[in-house]
């Protein structure tokens, strides 16, 4: 029990741009995502496309999908969603992405499918402890894995005939990948790739151009278990090579939180550290703010972007001057972002009471992306749609932007997968998060919104291998 509840801590961790949803309610039906496609009356209004993805998307067609690798049959698209949303440890982990996969799989549906294929959603529910359940479901069932995430994905490499990833032959788009055995392994393009042995050092070396005095002197805080580990090596890593940092040694904490933070503040404030990275769950991370900032310390959290979660608003008066590094248009910047007011509109019209959140973003990223290759690869290989041939179109991808949701990414295969130099910084202020750094079409604005500078990756060693087959082709 404790080490599924320390691979729920690091879920939180190690995704890329996780964060909290803005909203809960009723689990979606049940069933087939075409019912549930029938619901919804609308079409987007310029038929089919997403953002600045043109469509149409999605349609009426005549393709076809190989019967070696269809799963349950080859009348529809048999899609895999990997999550463990009915977990009671953590109840609703992951629902947002699963409540994203319904809709946009129902809006997709509501145009005719992918060239005429329906998708049709297989609940993948591992609630941590069955992954290698779903897994064996996922042997026969589908046809590939798209937009789902597990907090111990690494199980996915069982070893064994009938539930192993590799042998059998699944393709992955993953909304996240949490350890490095699955986020450094093949069969899979993220399309918003986090790989563990490379980091953007922009948000570093962009809170130092604009504070300078807040990161005279870092230190890491991070919940005692070896993934987590890694996010505290890549970002000490980042900020050493951005240089003028003093690091001091980073502080342990268990993993499943403190009864009193008190001596991890204390020893915070000792440190003489002016700014600190956390590595860890959010609300750990509020109470630790409380106790800290009682004791008078004035310096700047300098934050992963799974703490743009309304649980760090919980911490009052003591998260205001939080920094946060991201990789996603907030939420609350909708209104400018067609593709993020897109995620939100098609999650409100297809999923009743529904979660929204940068997950599902990350979830709807993933479907796109599975679209666009499955599109491509119809027009290469007169209309059949093969595991192969679709991930090779994935990684042929070079700027993706999930229709215009986040910063561009280069989803490459897993062997060639960098992390994106491009980012933003938002802040805590007045009790609710708003934009910090660059400007909208300011000076440092290179795209949309994000600053990606050339040299804003930092490489790190040593942090292990993924699972790779060497007999598949990608």
């Amino acid at each position: 029990m404790q080490r599924v509840l320390m691979a729920v801590v690091a879920v939180t961790v190690l995704v890329t741009g996780a964060c909290g949803a803005s909203g809960e309610g009723d689990e979606p039906a049940e069933g087939s995502t075409e019912s549930t496609a029938a619901q919804g009356e609308e079409v987007a209004a310029d038929e089919g496309a997403f953002g600045d993805l043109s469509g149409p998307l999605c349609g009426d067609g005549d393709y076809s999908v190989d019967p070696a690798e269809a799963g349950a049959g080859t009348d529809k698209l048999y899609i895999g969603v990997l999550n463990d949303r009915s977990s009671e440890i953590r109840p609703g982990l992951n629902k947002v992405m699963y409540d994203a996969a319904v809709a946009y799989s129902s809006w997709c549906n509501a145009q005719g499918g992918i060239g005429g294929l329906p998708i049709e959603v297989v609940d993948l529910d591992a609630a941590l402890f069955n992954v290698e359940a779903e897994m064996t479901e996922a042997c026969t069932g589908v046809f590939a894995l798209v937009g789902g995430g597990l907090a111990q994905d690494s199980l996915q490499f069982s070893g064994k005939e009938g539930s192993d990833f590799h042998l059998c032959n699944l393709i992955d788009i993953p909304g996240y990948a949490v350890s490095i055995e699955k986020a450094n392994s093949n069969g899979q393009v993220q399309p918003v790739p986090n790989p563990g042995d490379s980091i953007a050092n922009t948000w570093i070396r962009d809170l130092q151009q604009l504070q300078p005095e807040a990161l005279g002197t870092y230190g890491v805080l991070w919940g005692e278990l070896p993934n987590l580990e890694v996010v505290k090596d890549k970002n000490e890593a980042a900020a050493a090579d951005v240089g003028g940092i003093e690091i001091v040694e980073a502080q342990t904490y268990p993993v499943t939180g403190a009864t009193d933070w008190t001596p991890y503040a204390q020893n915070l404030i000792g440190s003489g550290a002016t700014a600190f990275g956390w590595v860890g769950e959010v609300v750990n991370l509020s109470n630790f703010l409380k106790s800290v900032r009682q004791q008078g310390w004035e310096g700047t959290p300098l934050l992963e972007g799974n703490m743009y979660d309304p649980a760090l608003l919980n911490a009052g008066a003591a998260a205001e001057g939080a920094v946060i590094r991201q990789s996603f248009h907030p939420l609350e910047e909708a209104e400018q972002w067609p593709a993020v007011q897109q995620y939100i509109d098609m999650n409100e019209q297809y999923v009743s009471g529904g979660e929204l959140g940068q997950l599902g973003m990350q979830s709807t990223s993933a479907w796109l992306l599975f679209t666009v290759a499955a599109n491509a690869c119809a027009e290469e290989n007169d209309g059949v749609l093969t595991r192969t041939c679709i991930l090779e179109q994935a990684a042929e991808v070079e700027d993706w932007t999930g229709g215009g949701m986040h910063a561009p990414q280069n989803p490459a295969r897993f062997d060639e997968a960098e992390a994106s130099p491009c980012g933003m910084l938002i802040t805590v202020k007045d009790g609710k998060f708003e934009r910090l750094y660059p400007e909208i079409d300011g000076t440092d604005d290179d795209v949309d919104g994000f600053h990606c500078p050339e040299d804003g990756v930092t490489i790190v060693t040593g942090v292990g291998e993924g699972a790779v087959d060497p007999d598949r082709p990608i």
